[in-house]
């Protein structure tokens, strides 16, 4: 099945799938701001009520790993249509969940059926023309970044307003409107492989071995991904032991994400251009230039604003140009190739702030930045010896 070719998707479509992916990412991050609500209403440990979000990112984790490769076999669209329907379930258990246990369940099965996102990406790169793969999987990753962003946003702001029960409630409701569109707007995906379901996730290791641009594909990202990730796990420790700011703040920061929407669909359009390979050397630059900013944020917070902004500019830029040179190694393998990125950059992301954490305990914020900085100049060395034919084939 692999000479199935599928049709073109109009920017309409596009747009439909960036939308929907943001939409259904959301979920996955409305408890951070509310967990001291959810806490008090349930009267849970303080130590316990860290676990709806380590059970939202389990759950994600876990979709990643076995429901992502389900797009090469199956029609897409249809897996995506059960999602959503999930995620509405899910997320109506969480807004009349009695106590914990029950809301933590529901956490872990949102967090499942919200790897929608990295359906959609590859279901982008599949239905667009070769010459705007990076601006598809940019418009759809811009999608994922904004739908990040609003999922906090939203959550912190609704839930002082009307509780956050409502606000599950809300999430609810709001993947109504998330399923009509995506019924309405997007075309039937085309399988790409008549492997079993067990088949294809035995495929994913031969695939890992096969292609050197994904091995160096992963092995980019996920050192950018320990940088990144290392920053906003100690952001708030940061402005609290610097600055004397709370919470409040270090959620504020996260507006600057919009910088990170607006990068990935401009590295898309980039990647398009140029080539994923020199939009990827940009974006390496960006996020070591971003550390040596961020070393004097203790001291400046114009420091830190440019240092965020340079952190975040790169990171996105150098995703959208890794998946498009993903996705262009094996049409007929988008979404396995998908899932061994994904899994791998997640993984990276949480050793980065694991590490951060400690480090920022134990040496404080400088400790923080060298971690940045190494794994950025690391990722740099990486690129350097990054496969010239993936280059080719990405924009071919």
């Amino acid at each position: 099945m692999s000479g199935v070719l599928a049709p073109r998707a109009t920017r309409g479509q596009i747009l439909a799938m960036a939308f929907t992916a943001g939409a259904v990412v959301a979920n996955i991050y409305f408890s951070q701001p509310m967990l001291p609500l959810i806490a008090a209403s349930l009267h849970a440990p303080p130590g316990a009520i860290g676990l709806i979000p380590a059970c939202n990112l389990a759950g994600f984790a876990a979709g990643l790993a076995t429901m992502v490769p389900l797009g090469d076999r199956y029609d897409r669209k249809r897996i995506v249509l059960t999602q959503i329907a999930g995620a509405a379930l899910f997320a109506t258990l969480a807004a009349l969940a009695p106590n914990l246990p029950v809301l933590l369940l529901a956490s872990l099965g949102l967090g499942y059926v919200s790897c929608v996102p990295q359906q959609m990406v590859p279901f982008a790169a599949m239905m667009a023309a070769p010459f705007e793969r990076g601006r598809a999987v940019g418009t759809v990753v811009s999608g994922i970044m904004l739908g990040l962003l609003m999922g906090r946003v939203v959550g912190g702001a609704l839930s002082a307003v009307v509780g956050w029960r409502l606000v599950f409630g809300f999430a609810a409701a709001f993947m109504g409107l998330a399923f009509a569109l995506t019924a309405r707007l997007l075309p039937p995906g085309k399988p790409t492989t008549d492997l079993s379901y067990g088949r294809l996730l035995a495929s994913l290791w031969p695939l890992l071995r096969q292609h050197a641009g994904l091995r160096n594909a992963i092995l980019t990202q996920t050192l950018l991904w320990v940088s990144f990730n290392a920053f906003w796990a100690s952001l708030a420790s940061l402005l609290g032991q610097s600055w004397g700011l709370g919470p409040f703040w270090a959620g504020a920061f996260g507006l600057v994400g919009i910088v990170g929407a607006l990068a990935a669909n401009a590295g898309g359009r980039a990647a398009d251009r140029l080539g994923p390979l020199k939009v990827l050397g940009f974006s390496v630059a960006s996020v070591a230039l971003g550390y040596v900013a961020l070393a004097f944020a203790g001291a400046s917070l114009a420091a830190l604003v440019v240092g965020v902004l340079l952190l975040d500019l790169g990171c996105q830029s150098a995703l959208v140009a890794n998946q498009t040179r993903i996705f262009a190694l094996d049409p007929a393998a988008q979404g396995r190739l998908n899932t061994l990125f994904m899994v791998s950059i997640f993984l990276g992301g949480a050793a980065g702030a694991a590490l951060s954490g400690a480090l920022m305990a134990r040496i404080g914020w400088s400790g923080v930045v060298a971690e940045g900085l190494v794994a950025a100049l690391a990722a740099g060395l990486a690129h350097a010896r990054a496969p010239q034919a993936s280059a080719a084939s990405a924009i071919s």
